[in-house]
């Protein structure tokens, strides 16, 4: 058992490899309905949630309360989910929101500029320099995310376990060889893994508690 983080730039099959994990390793494969429960929690909708927890920095002192209220909603939901030590994550800052728990194999995912390119223009009428500018700014818009939020560079090596290169590897072989890596004993769920991973689950459900308890007062 392992729990698996996927991060990767828009349009670079992250999708596709978490689910091939999933059914290869025979976990649950969650993204967005991490956002779901955390909205729900909060009693507000997935936009609101999703328009905050991704609010430019530009405005963030005016919000920061609420970011952090949505940040901890996000972190509470993903932890709760991570218990059993079976689990997919393909979502944003899975490698933030679970950092210094033993059992979580952190994976970046990489694809050639061209590939993502072809995605884009296969699936939508744009032409390649558009394409080329939309991936540009996405990219762009993640880093300084990753920056503003937690001091970090997202190309920053040291952040994963494991770095896969998608061109040379197809879909199929990048998913083997982060099944063969999430096997290794350093990810196993020990009882004591699990202990610690119950635990995590708990002081991030209180932390939220106590945000929202803030609030109101």
């Amino acid at each position: 058992m392992a729990i698996i983080t996927i991060s990767r730039g828009s349009l670079s099959e992250g999708r596709a490899v978490a689910e091939c994990l999933a059914r290869r390793l025979g976990y649950p494969c969650l993204a967005r309905e991490i956002l779901q429960e955390a909205a729900l929690e909060l009693g507000v909708s997935e936009q609101a949630l999703e328009e905050n927890f991704e609010t430019p920095p530009g405005l963030w002192p005016r919000l920061s309360r609420q970011r952090e209220s949505y940040t901890l909603a996000v972190q509470a939901a993903l932890a709760a989910r991570c218990t059993d030590g079976r689990l997919v994550y393909h979502g944003l800052a899975g490698q933030f929101l679970l950092r210094g728990l033993r059992g979580v194999l952190r994976v970046r995912l990489l694809a050639p500029l061209a590939v993502r390119v072809e995605a884009l223009t296969k699936h939508h009428r744009v032409s390649r320099h558009a394409a080329e500018e939309f991936i540009a700014n996405v990219d762009e818009q993640r880093r300084r995310w990753v920056r503003s939020m937690y001091g970090a560079d997202v190309e920053d090596p040291s952040l994963y376990d494991l770095t896969v290169r998608l061109g040379s590897l197809s879909v199929e072989s990048a998913c083997e060889a982060i099944a063969e890596a999430a096997s290794q004993p350093a990810y196993q769920i020990t009882a004591d893994v699990k202990a610690e991973l119950e635990a995590f689950a708990r002081a991030c459900e209180e932390r939220l508690r106590a945000e929202n308890l803030g609030a109101l007062n």
